[in-house]
């Protein structure tokens, strides 16, 4: 048969007629299709108007991208008409874990909102966890909505942890709420791990920010950002990268996530290249330098920049051996804050560390972080499934701190 005579066979249905699974009692779920992009105000979840040219450029890029990160985007649409209302996002770790999340099109109001994305939770949550055979799966929510809460107790999910104000919605800072689900045969062969704790706003911060930052004498160092008594911000060069790699190779301590990472020059400049060039960035990197040589001594950063929520995560790496356990990272962490809070006018930020690493948890509480639950089984050490603690701190907190 010729190309020109060749037909494409009929679909035998439309919409969810004939789908054998992740179909609801008024919703499913599909792949995104070209066509999607005429209605991406109605289940593609930016902030920003997306003209149907500009997300179908979009889209084909991020579908295929996300499909190599096993990161996958479900539109959700009602079986009544076929309309999307909504999606499903989530990605899949190592084929054992995964981190999901639900969005509504919020033109639909609040109410219809909760409802879309109870019954999205019902859905993708049982497939994730007993179908695709994950050990476990969390998803992120709003907290306080009772169809959302109803869903999760129908389903046995149970609250890991909770980030206070980390949500803006019309108008008003709602905490999110992160629930787990996990697989009843782990849980059979391990026992089920302790919950998380959600610590006390009232605590003691030992080493608070001074209330303001050291008068630079003369010219500040070279590209500082953020200048402190003895360290500055500045942004990642180049040249750092042969440090990073230098100083990887050096490392004494194992309690590191899955052991100590070799790092290489060349992907690390490529790394700090790539996240520089976005804009607005999502992930914003500092080198940590001492005022007395301009030596690097360590990097933190913003990670995960929301600039509607006005949230992020934070991260301190100190690789010179010499300089941890004096003081140096808390100072540089308050540079951090500093940035986070009154540069980029973030309202929250928050922190995870795996339970193993007791000496990045004391840190954070001593730098004024809340603990606000953990996350089960994200990984393995030591031959067992170990977890995430997690700490959230709020710009008010930490002025409120500042001796």
């Amino acid at each position: 048969m010729s190309e020109a005579t060749r037909r494409v066979p009929a679909r035998a249905g439309v919409g969810s007629e004939g789908q054998t699974f992740l179909v609801g009692p008024t919703l499913y779920l599909r792949g995104v299709e070209s066509d999607d992009a005429k209605r991406g105000a109605a289940w593609y979840p930016s902030p920003y108007p997306l003209p149907s040219g500009v997300l179908e450029t979009r889209l084909n890029k991020e579908v295929p991208e996300g499909a190599r990160k096993a990161e996958y985007r479900l539109v959700a649409c009602r079986r009544s008409d076929d309309l999307p209302v909504g999606s499903v996002w989530f990605h899949v770790e190592g084929w054992r874990w995964a981190d999901a999340s639900v969005h509504a099109n919020p033109a639909l109001g609040a109410e219809t909102d909760a409802a879309i994305k109870a019954e999205l939770i019902g859905l993708i949550v049982p497939y994730l966890l007993m179908e695709r055979d994950l050990i476990s799966v969390w998803l992120e929510t709003e907290a306080g909505d009772p169809a959302i809460e109803a869903k999760a107790a129908e389903l046995g999910l149970r609250k890991a942890y909770r980030l206070r104000e980390a949500l803006h919605r019309n108008g008003v800072r709602r905490d999110a709420i992160c629930y787990e689900a996990l697989h009843p045969a782990w849980v059979a062969r391990f026992g089920m791990p302790p919950e998380g704790v959600d610590g006390p706003v009232a605590r003691e911060v030992r080493a608070p920010a001074p209330c303001v930052f050291p008068t630079v004498d003369g010219e500040p160092p070279v590209g500082a950002v953020m200048v402190g008594e003895r360290v500055y911000l500045r942004a990642v060069e180049d040249d750092d990268s042969d440090e990073f790699a230098y100083w990887s190779r050096r490392e004494p301590e194992t309690f590191f996530d899955n052991g100590r990472p070799i790092r290489s020059p060349l992907s690390s400049a490529a790394l700090h290249k790539k996240l520089a060039e976005e804009d607005p960035p999502h992930w914003i990197r500092f080198a940590i330098c001492l005022r007395k040589n301009d030596e690097v001594i360590g990097s933190n950063g913003l990670e995960g920049i929301d600039v509607i929520n006005r949230t992020a995560e934070t991260e301190t790496e100190i690789f010179r051996v010499e300089y941890r356990g004096k003081g140096y990272g808390t100072e540089a962490k308050h540079l951090l804050l500093a940035y986070a809070f009154e540069r980029l006018g973030l309202h929250m930020v928050k922190s995870y560390v795996w339970e193993s690493n007791t000496r990045s948890a004391a840190a954070l509480v001593k730098q004024g972080y809340r603990e606000a639950g953990a996350i089960a089984w994200v990984g393995q050490k030591n031959g067992e499934l170990i977890g995430d603690r997690v700490f959230d701190l709020l710009a008010s907190e930490w002025q409120a701190a500042r001796r």
